[in-house]
């Protein structure tokens, strides 16, 4: 083979490598796109707020309560209207409500 032969060829295999990287590095990043709109986590590592996509636990009503103990320990009234929003309608609410008003009277 004569030089010139010897570097069309490289130069062909270097092409195709090139392309396979930029196949490779084109089908990560679909990859990452359609990991990143099918999960919770954003683009920047946080959570996305998906409350009313999250299902509710086998005993509901027990995990709510629970859930409601665990602001009654915390006593804020930020935690109070957090359980206010998470569970709207729910009859702890006006429990929460009057922790509320009184946390205020303070």
């Amino acid at each position: 083979m004569s030089p010139t032969t010897d570097k069309n060829l490289y130069g062909n295999k270097r092409v195709g490598r090139i392309a396979v990287l930029m196949r490779a590095r084109e089908m990560a990043r679909l990859l990452a796109a359609a990991f990143l709109a099918t999960s919770s986590v954003t683009a920047h590592g946080a959570m996305k707020p998906r409350g009313a996509d999250m299902q509710k636990p086998p005993d509901y009503e027990r995990a709510v309560r629970s859930e409601f103990e665990a602001v009654r320990t915390e006593n804020t009234a930020e935690a109070y209207e957090r359980f206010i929003r998470r569970h709207p309608g729910h009859p702890l609410i006006g429990e929460a409500r009057k922790a509320i008003l009184r946390l205020q009277e303070r």
